[in-house]
Protein backbone atom coordinates (compact mmCIF):
# COMPACT_ATOMS: atom_id res chain seq x y z
CA UNK A 1 0.00 0.00 0.00
CA UNK A 2 1.30 3.52 -0.97
CA UNK A 3 1.99 6.05 1.63
CA UNK A 4 0.72 9.67 0.70
CA UNK A 5 2.92 12.35 2.87
CA UNK A 6 1.33 14.82 4.51
CA UNK A 7 2.06 18.52 4.78
CA UNK A 8 3.46 19.61 7.68
CA UNK A 9 1.29 22.27 8.93
CA UNK A 10 3.16 25.93 9.71
CA UNK A 11 2.99 27.37 12.78
CA UNK A 12 0.24 28.77 14.07
CA UNK A 13 -0.19 32.86 13.52
CA UNK A 14 -0.27 34.58 17.30
CA UNK A 15 -3.98 36.25 17.60
CA UNK A 16 -2.12 39.96 18.06
CA UNK A 17 -4.33 42.90 19.27
CA UNK A 18 -4.54 44.09 15.76
CA UNK A 19 -6.23 40.90 14.86
CA UNK A 20 -8.56 40.78 17.44
CA UNK A 21 -9.73 44.28 17.39
CA UNK A 22 -10.68 43.51 13.72
CA UNK A 23 -12.56 40.32 14.41
CA UNK A 24 -14.08 42.65 17.05
CA UNK A 25 -15.22 44.95 14.82
CA UNK A 26 -16.35 42.74 12.04
CA UNK A 27 -18.57 40.89 14.69
CA UNK A 28 -19.85 44.09 16.30
CA UNK A 29 -20.65 45.74 12.69
CA UNK A 30 -22.20 42.35 12.28
CA UNK A 31 -24.35 42.62 15.21
CA UNK A 32 -25.22 46.64 14.46
CA UNK A 33 -26.68 45.55 11.13
CA UNK A 34 -28.74 42.25 11.95
CA UNK A 35 -30.38 45.02 14.51
CA UNK A 36 -31.05 47.45 11.92
CA UNK A 37 -32.10 44.90 9.81
CA UNK A 38 -34.42 42.99 12.52
CA UNK A 39 -36.04 46.60 13.58
CA UNK A 40 -36.71 48.26 10.49
CA UNK A 41 -39.79 49.94 10.34
CA UNK A 42 -42.71 48.06 8.40
CA UNK A 43 -45.64 48.49 6.45
CA UNK A 44 -47.69 47.97 9.88
CA UNK A 45 -45.11 50.70 11.65
CA UNK A 46 -45.67 53.23 9.16
CA UNK A 47 -49.21 53.47 10.07
CA UNK A 48 -48.48 55.11 12.83
CA UNK A 49 -45.56 56.99 11.49
CA UNK A 50 -45.43 61.12 11.52
CA UNK A 51 -44.08 61.49 8.23
CA UNK A 52 -42.53 64.51 9.31
CA UNK A 53 -40.57 63.19 11.97
CA UNK A 54 -38.49 61.10 9.38
CA UNK A 55 -37.52 64.25 6.96
CA UNK A 56 -34.04 64.24 6.39
CA UNK A 57 -32.86 67.79 8.82
CA UNK A 58 -30.72 69.20 6.49
CA UNK A 59 -33.48 69.31 3.03
CA UNK A 60 -35.65 70.76 5.99
CA UNK A 61 -33.54 73.70 6.77
CA UNK A 62 -32.79 74.44 3.66
CA UNK A 63 -36.34 73.79 1.88
CA UNK A 64 -39.06 75.27 4.38
CA UNK A 65 -39.87 78.77 4.22
CA UNK A 66 -40.63 80.82 7.62
CA UNK A 67 -42.33 83.46 5.83
CA UNK A 68 -43.89 84.56 2.22
CA UNK A 69 -44.10 87.81 0.83
CA UNK A 70 -47.44 87.19 -0.68
CA UNK A 71 -50.08 85.09 1.22
CA UNK A 72 -53.80 84.20 1.01
CA UNK A 73 -55.92 82.88 3.72
CA UNK A 74 -57.88 80.14 3.35
CA UNK A 75 -61.21 79.41 5.82
CA UNK A 76 -62.76 76.23 5.52
CA UNK A 77 -62.50 73.19 3.57
CA UNK A 78 -64.46 70.04 2.37
CA UNK A 79 -63.45 66.15 1.19
CA UNK A 80 -65.19 64.82 -1.29
CA UNK A 81 -64.20 60.73 -2.16
CA UNK A 82 -60.77 61.55 -2.93
CA UNK A 83 -60.96 65.25 -3.21
CA UNK A 84 -59.77 67.92 -1.64
CA UNK A 85 -60.95 71.48 -1.72
CA UNK A 86 -60.41 74.46 -0.12
CA UNK A 87 -62.60 77.78 0.39
CA UNK A 88 -61.77 81.32 1.65
CA UNK A 89 -65.09 81.69 3.88
CA UNK A 90 -67.22 79.05 5.24
CA UNK A 91 -68.26 76.75 3.44
CA UNK A 92 -71.87 77.44 1.90
CA UNK A 93 -71.69 80.87 3.38
CA UNK A 94 -71.33 83.29 0.50
CA UNK A 95 -72.34 82.15 -3.40
CA UNK A 96 -68.87 83.47 -4.84
CA UNK A 97 -65.97 81.95 -2.68
CA UNK A 98 -62.51 83.67 -3.43
CA UNK A 99 -61.21 80.23 -4.46
CA UNK A 100 -63.79 79.90 -7.33
CA UNK A 101 -61.93 79.49 -10.63
CA UNK A 102 -58.36 80.19 -9.18
CA UNK A 103 -55.36 77.66 -9.75
CA UNK A 104 -53.66 75.95 -6.57
CA UNK A 105 -50.42 74.65 -7.08
CA UNK A 106 -48.86 71.89 -4.74
CA UNK A 107 -45.38 71.83 -4.29
CA UNK A 108 -43.41 69.01 -2.59
CA UNK A 109 -40.82 70.39 -0.32
CA UNK A 110 -38.34 67.44 -1.11
CA UNK A 111 -38.30 66.69 -3.88
CA UNK A 112 -39.80 69.61 -6.01
CA UNK A 113 -42.69 68.20 -7.79
CA UNK A 114 -45.47 69.90 -8.84
CA UNK A 115 -49.54 69.58 -9.10
CA UNK A 116 -52.08 71.53 -10.30
CA UNK A 117 -55.74 72.01 -10.13
CA UNK A 118 -58.69 74.27 -10.64
CA UNK A 119 -61.13 74.89 -7.94
CA UNK A 120 -64.64 75.37 -9.05
CA UNK A 121 -66.63 75.79 -5.93
CA UNK A 122 -67.99 72.32 -6.22
CA UNK A 123 -66.80 69.06 -3.86
CA UNK A 124 -65.40 67.06 -6.53
CA UNK A 125 -63.30 69.68 -8.51
CA UNK A 126 -60.33 70.51 -6.76
CA UNK A 127 -56.77 68.44 -5.14
CA UNK A 128 -57.05 65.10 -6.39
CA UNK A 129 -56.03 63.08 -3.78
CA UNK A 130 -55.30 59.49 -5.44
CA UNK A 131 -52.32 61.46 -7.88
CA UNK A 132 -49.98 62.68 -5.26
CA UNK A 133 -46.79 61.11 -4.85
CA UNK A 134 -45.69 60.68 -1.61
CA UNK A 135 -44.62 63.29 0.22
CA UNK A 136 -45.42 67.05 1.77
CA UNK A 137 -46.47 69.72 -0.59
CA UNK A 138 -46.59 73.78 0.49
CA UNK A 139 -50.18 75.09 -1.15
CA UNK A 140 -50.34 77.92 -3.33
CA UNK A 141 -52.84 79.44 -5.20
CA UNK A 142 -52.42 81.84 -8.36
CA UNK A 143 -54.50 85.24 -7.39
CA UNK A 144 -54.34 87.83 -10.53
CA UNK A 145 -51.19 86.07 -11.42
CA UNK A 146 -49.50 86.15 -8.49
CA UNK A 147 -48.60 83.39 -6.89
CA UNK A 148 -49.10 82.96 -3.08
CA UNK A 149 -48.79 80.74 -0.09
CA UNK A 150 -52.15 79.59 1.23
CA UNK A 151 -52.28 79.83 5.14
CA UNK A 152 -55.45 79.64 8.09
CA UNK A 153 -55.97 82.03 10.58
CA UNK A 154 -55.82 78.73 12.88
CA UNK A 155 -54.39 75.40 13.20
CA UNK A 156 -55.06 72.78 11.71
CA UNK A 157 -54.67 69.09 12.06
CA UNK A 158 -57.31 66.80 9.66
CA UNK A 159 -58.14 63.49 10.70
CA UNK A 160 -56.76 61.22 8.16
CA UNK A 161 -58.10 60.97 4.66
CA UNK A 162 -57.42 57.45 2.94
CA UNK A 163 -57.90 57.04 -0.70
CA UNK A 164 -58.87 54.24 -2.38
CA UNK A 165 -56.35 50.68 -2.88
CA UNK A 166 -54.42 50.46 -6.00
CA UNK A 167 -51.67 48.04 -6.40
CA UNK A 168 -52.37 46.67 -2.76
CA UNK A 169 -51.69 50.12 -1.20
CA UNK A 170 -53.78 53.45 -0.15
CA UNK A 171 -52.84 56.95 0.80
CA UNK A 172 -53.37 58.42 3.72
CA UNK A 173 -53.49 62.43 3.55
CA UNK A 174 -53.67 64.80 6.30
CA UNK A 175 -54.19 68.90 6.10
CA UNK A 176 -51.81 70.54 8.36
CA UNK A 177 -51.59 74.23 8.80
CA UNK A 178 -49.64 75.75 12.45
CA UNK A 179 -46.47 77.55 13.05
CA UNK A 180 -44.81 75.05 15.37
CA UNK A 181 -45.52 72.04 12.20
CA UNK A 182 -41.52 71.98 12.05
CA UNK A 183 -40.69 72.59 15.74
CA UNK A 184 -38.54 69.50 16.36
CA UNK A 185 -36.26 71.08 13.67
CA UNK A 186 -35.93 74.36 15.51
CA UNK A 187 -38.41 76.22 12.70
CA UNK A 188 -41.15 78.32 13.57
CA UNK A 189 -43.47 80.14 11.09
CA UNK A 190 -44.62 83.55 10.28
CA UNK A 191 -48.27 82.29 9.95
CA UNK A 192 -50.31 78.72 10.28
CA UNK A 193 -49.09 78.11 6.71
CA UNK A 194 -50.97 75.08 4.76
CA UNK A 195 -49.27 72.10 4.08
CA UNK A 196 -50.41 68.43 2.46
CA UNK A 197 -48.92 64.98 3.98
CA UNK A 198 -49.26 62.80 1.93
CA UNK A 199 -48.04 58.81 2.85
CA UNK A 200 -48.02 55.79 1.06
CA UNK A 201 -49.22 52.69 3.60
CA UNK A 202 -51.19 49.26 3.63
CA UNK A 203 -54.71 49.26 3.68
CA UNK A 204 -56.35 48.57 6.48
CA UNK A 205 -59.08 45.97 6.78
CA UNK A 206 -62.22 47.62 8.10
CA UNK A 207 -61.86 50.49 6.14
CA UNK A 208 -63.80 50.13 2.47
CA UNK A 209 -63.47 52.07 -0.87
CA UNK A 210 -67.15 51.25 -2.39
CA UNK A 211 -70.30 51.04 -1.18
CA UNK A 212 -73.16 49.72 -3.25
CA UNK A 213 -77.01 50.54 -1.98
CA UNK A 214 -79.21 48.10 -3.41
CA UNK A 215 -82.83 50.13 -3.61
CA UNK A 216 -85.40 48.49 -2.09
CA UNK A 217 -86.85 47.90 1.80
CA UNK A 218 -86.12 51.35 2.70
CA UNK A 219 -87.13 52.09 6.18
CA UNK A 220 -88.94 55.52 6.48
CA UNK A 221 -87.89 56.81 10.24
CA UNK A 222 -90.89 59.05 10.67
CA UNK A 223 -93.69 55.97 10.00
CA UNK A 224 -91.72 52.99 10.24
CA UNK A 225 -93.05 51.99 7.19
CA UNK A 226 -90.94 49.85 4.90
CA UNK A 227 -91.00 50.85 1.05
CA UNK A 228 -90.40 47.72 -0.70
CA UNK A 229 -89.68 48.97 -3.81
CA UNK A 230 -91.28 49.23 -7.50
CA UNK A 231 -93.00 46.16 -8.73
CA UNK A 232 -94.50 44.68 -12.23
CA UNK A 233 -95.70 41.56 -13.96
CA UNK A 234 -91.87 41.83 -15.14
CA UNK A 235 -89.58 43.13 -12.76
CA UNK A 236 -89.16 43.44 -9.02
CA UNK A 237 -86.94 46.49 -7.85
CA UNK A 238 -86.19 45.46 -4.36
CA UNK A 239 -84.79 41.99 -6.19
CA UNK A 240 -83.34 43.06 -9.23
CA UNK A 241 -81.42 46.31 -7.41
CA UNK A 242 -79.93 43.44 -4.90
CA UNK A 243 -78.74 41.01 -7.50
CA UNK A 244 -77.42 43.96 -9.39
CA UNK A 245 -75.56 45.10 -6.61
CA UNK A 246 -73.87 41.86 -6.25
CA UNK A 247 -72.97 41.79 -10.03
CA UNK A 248 -71.19 45.19 -9.86
CA UNK A 249 -69.25 43.98 -6.41
CA UNK A 250 -68.04 41.06 -8.18
CA UNK A 251 -66.88 43.52 -11.09
CA UNK A 252 -65.24 46.21 -8.92
CA UNK A 253 -63.88 43.62 -6.59
CA UNK A 254 -61.28 42.71 -9.49
CA UNK A 255 -59.61 46.10 -9.20
CA UNK A 256 -58.24 45.13 -5.53
CA UNK A 257 -61.38 46.88 -4.16
CA UNK A 258 -63.03 46.33 -0.99
CA UNK A 259 -66.65 46.75 -1.62
CA UNK A 260 -69.69 46.50 0.43
CA UNK A 261 -73.66 46.40 0.33
CA UNK A 262 -75.37 48.72 2.53
CA UNK A 263 -77.98 45.74 2.99
CA UNK A 264 -77.90 42.03 2.92
CA UNK A 265 -80.93 40.26 0.56
CA UNK A 266 -84.40 41.26 3.19
CA UNK A 267 -82.31 43.96 4.80
CA UNK A 268 -85.02 47.03 5.62
CA UNK A 269 -82.84 50.35 6.80
CA UNK A 270 -83.32 53.82 6.16
CA UNK A 271 -80.46 56.36 5.24
CA UNK A 272 -79.81 57.98 8.70
CA UNK A 273 -78.02 56.71 11.80
CA UNK A 274 -74.86 55.21 12.22
CA UNK A 275 -76.52 51.59 11.63
CA UNK A 276 -78.21 53.38 8.20
CA UNK A 277 -77.19 52.57 4.75
CA UNK A 278 -74.97 55.93 4.51
CA UNK A 279 -73.85 55.50 7.79
CA UNK A 280 -71.74 52.18 7.40
CA UNK A 281 -70.07 54.05 4.47
CA UNK A 282 -69.21 56.97 6.54
CA UNK A 283 -68.08 54.30 9.55
CA UNK A 284 -65.83 52.92 7.20
CA UNK A 285 -64.72 55.36 5.26
CA UNK A 286 -65.61 54.81 1.84
CA UNK A 287 -65.26 56.97 -0.89
CA UNK A 288 -67.52 56.00 -3.37
CA UNK A 289 -71.36 55.46 -3.00
CA UNK A 290 -73.25 53.66 -5.54
CA UNK A 291 -77.28 53.58 -5.91
CA UNK A 292 -79.19 51.25 -7.73
CA UNK A 293 -82.70 52.63 -8.67
CA UNK A 294 -85.70 52.33 -10.94
CA UNK A 295 -87.59 55.81 -11.35
CA UNK A 296 -91.18 56.03 -12.64
CA UNK A 297 -91.69 58.44 -15.36
CA UNK A 298 -93.30 57.32 -18.10
CA UNK A 299 -91.32 59.62 -20.83
CA UNK A 300 -87.66 57.60 -19.66
CA UNK A 301 -87.31 54.55 -21.77
CA UNK A 302 -83.14 54.14 -21.25
CA UNK A 303 -80.75 54.27 -18.28
CA UNK A 304 -79.47 57.57 -16.97
CA UNK A 305 -77.01 58.51 -13.74
CA UNK A 306 -78.09 61.43 -11.14
CA UNK A 307 -75.66 63.14 -9.08
CA UNK A 308 -75.30 66.42 -6.63
CA UNK A 309 -75.83 69.27 -7.78
CA UNK A 310 -72.84 70.59 -5.27
CA UNK A 311 -70.59 68.77 -7.81
CA UNK A 312 -69.59 69.50 -11.49
CA UNK A 313 -70.46 65.93 -12.30
CA UNK A 314 -67.34 64.91 -13.66
CA UNK A 315 -67.17 61.22 -12.25
CA UNK A 316 -70.72 60.73 -14.19
CA UNK A 317 -69.62 62.05 -16.92
CA UNK A 318 -66.85 59.75 -17.18
CA UNK A 319 -68.68 56.90 -16.38
CA UNK A 320 -71.44 57.72 -19.39
CA UNK A 321 -68.37 58.42 -21.59
CA UNK A 322 -67.39 54.50 -21.53
CA UNK A 323 -70.76 53.77 -21.02
CA UNK A 324 -71.98 55.09 -24.45
CA UNK A 325 -68.24 54.18 -26.17
CA UNK A 326 -69.59 50.53 -25.43
CA UNK A 327 -72.87 51.04 -26.58
CA UNK A 328 -75.13 51.72 -23.78
CA UNK A 329 -78.29 54.11 -24.99
CA UNK A 330 -78.78 56.39 -22.39
CA UNK A 331 -81.60 58.93 -22.03
CA UNK A 332 -83.10 61.80 -19.85
CA UNK A 333 -85.22 64.57 -22.14
CA UNK A 334 -84.81 66.93 -18.78
CA UNK A 335 -81.14 68.02 -18.67
CA UNK A 336 -80.23 71.23 -17.83
CA UNK A 337 -76.70 72.09 -17.50
CA UNK A 338 -73.87 72.67 -20.13
CA UNK A 339 -71.50 70.55 -17.49
CA UNK A 340 -73.49 67.22 -18.24
CA UNK A 341 -73.05 64.59 -20.82
CA UNK A 342 -75.71 63.32 -22.00
CA UNK A 343 -77.68 60.68 -19.68
CA UNK A 344 -75.96 62.18 -16.79
CA UNK A 345 -78.77 65.20 -14.33
CA UNK A 346 -78.02 66.96 -11.38
CA UNK A 347 -80.63 66.09 -8.35
CA UNK A 348 -83.11 68.92 -7.99
CA UNK A 349 -83.07 71.24 -4.76
CA UNK A 350 -85.88 71.54 -2.04
CA UNK A 351 -87.69 74.66 -1.32
CA UNK A 352 -88.98 76.22 1.57
CA UNK A 353 -91.78 77.65 2.83
CA UNK A 354 -91.46 80.58 0.68
CA UNK A 355 -90.61 78.48 -2.45
CA UNK A 356 -87.03 79.67 -2.51
CA UNK A 357 -84.39 77.03 -2.65
CA UNK A 358 -82.78 75.18 -0.15
CA UNK A 359 -79.13 74.01 -0.12
CA UNK A 360 -80.75 70.45 0.07
CA UNK A 361 -81.20 68.14 -2.50
CA UNK A 362 -84.04 65.73 -2.91
CA UNK A 363 -82.42 62.83 -2.83
CA UNK A 364 -81.19 61.54 0.11
CA UNK A 365 -78.83 58.65 -1.17
CA UNK A 366 -77.20 61.54 -2.93
CA UNK A 367 -77.33 64.16 0.36
CA UNK A 368 -76.73 62.39 2.96
CA UNK A 369 -73.64 59.91 1.44
CA UNK A 370 -71.94 63.68 0.65
CA UNK A 371 -70.65 64.85 4.25
CA UNK A 372 -70.63 68.29 4.42
CA UNK A 373 -70.12 68.85 0.71
CA UNK A 374 -73.89 67.81 0.11
CA UNK A 375 -75.00 69.42 3.72
CA UNK A 376 -75.51 65.79 5.30
CA UNK A 377 -77.26 65.82 8.55
CA UNK A 378 -78.91 69.51 8.33
CA UNK A 379 -82.37 68.76 6.61
CA UNK A 380 -83.59 66.95 9.52
CA UNK A 381 -82.92 65.27 12.70
CA UNK A 382 -83.54 61.83 12.15
CA UNK A 383 -80.05 60.82 12.81
CA UNK A 384 -77.12 62.27 10.67
CA UNK A 385 -76.04 65.19 12.32
CA UNK A 386 -72.95 63.48 13.30
CA UNK A 387 -71.97 62.94 9.93
CA UNK A 388 -72.52 67.28 9.26
CA UNK A 389 -69.26 67.70 8.79
CA UNK A 390 -67.58 64.65 7.68
CA UNK A 391 -65.83 63.48 5.21
CA UNK A 392 -68.02 62.37 2.39
CA UNK A 393 -68.35 59.84 -0.54
CA UNK A 394 -68.32 60.60 -3.91
CA UNK A 395 -71.70 59.50 -4.94
CA UNK A 396 -73.84 58.96 -8.25
CA UNK A 397 -77.20 56.97 -8.85
CA UNK A 398 -77.91 54.53 -11.89
CA UNK A 399 -81.44 54.60 -12.43
CA UNK A 400 -81.27 51.45 -14.80
CA UNK A 401 -85.56 51.16 -15.81
CA UNK A 402 -87.95 52.88 -15.37
CA UNK A 403 -91.49 50.71 -13.79
CA UNK A 404 -93.68 52.54 -15.74
CA UNK A 405 -92.31 51.43 -19.35
CA UNK A 406 -91.61 48.38 -20.34
CA UNK A 407 -89.64 49.14 -23.33
CA UNK A 408 -87.18 50.76 -20.57
CA UNK A 409 -87.66 47.03 -18.68
CA UNK A 410 -86.67 45.08 -21.76
CA UNK A 411 -83.72 47.13 -23.01
CA UNK A 412 -82.24 46.83 -19.33
CA UNK A 413 -82.75 42.92 -19.35
CA UNK A 414 -81.27 42.44 -22.42
CA UNK A 415 -78.25 44.66 -22.19
CA UNK A 416 -77.80 44.45 -18.00
CA UNK A 417 -73.91 42.59 -18.28
CA UNK A 418 -73.47 45.05 -20.43
CA UNK A 419 -74.24 48.07 -18.69
CA UNK A 420 -72.15 46.71 -15.55
CA UNK A 421 -69.51 46.61 -17.10
CA UNK A 422 -69.10 49.69 -19.09
CA UNK A 423 -70.33 51.33 -15.74
CA UNK A 424 -67.57 49.92 -13.43
CA UNK A 425 -64.89 50.58 -16.81
CA UNK A 426 -65.71 54.36 -16.03
CA UNK A 427 -65.36 54.11 -12.54
CA UNK A 428 -61.73 51.89 -13.21
CA UNK A 429 -60.99 54.61 -15.32
CA UNK A 430 -61.64 57.79 -13.59
CA UNK A 431 -59.72 56.75 -10.87
CA UNK A 432 -56.97 55.21 -12.94
CA UNK A 433 -57.19 52.11 -11.49
CA UNK A 434 -55.81 48.16 -12.66
CA UNK A 435 -57.63 45.33 -13.04
CA UNK A 436 -55.42 42.49 -10.41
CA UNK A 437 -54.16 39.24 -11.79
CA UNK A 438 -54.65 37.62 -8.44
CA UNK A 439 -57.64 36.48 -6.16
CA UNK A 440 -55.21 37.99 -2.64
CA UNK A 441 -55.92 41.96 -4.25
CA UNK A 442 -58.59 42.55 -1.17
CA UNK A 443 -57.27 40.61 1.50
Amino acid sequence: MRKVKRKKRGPRRPLTFKRLVMITAILAISAILLFLYLNRPNEIDKLNTDYISTMNRNIVKEKVKTSYPNTFKAADYTVYGETLALYGDEYGSVELDPFLGKAVQLQNVETGEQYSFTFSGKGDAAIQLGELSEGIYDIYIYDQYTKKRIYFDAPIHSDEIVTMRRNGEVKTVTLEAEKDLFKNFNITLDKDYAYLVVKDTIPQKEIIDVLIDPSGNVLNEITGEIYEGALSDTINEKETSYTLALQMKEALEKYGLKVELTRDENGALSYYGKEGRVGKGYEKKAKLFIDLSMCDEESINRPFLKVSPWTNASFANQIVYFMEKDGVELDYPYSSSDLLNSGVIFDSLLTNDQYELTNYSIDPALRESGGKATYAGQLNELGNQRYANAYGMNAVVLVYANIQNQDSINYFKQNKDLIIRSFVQGIASYYDLKEEQDETATQ
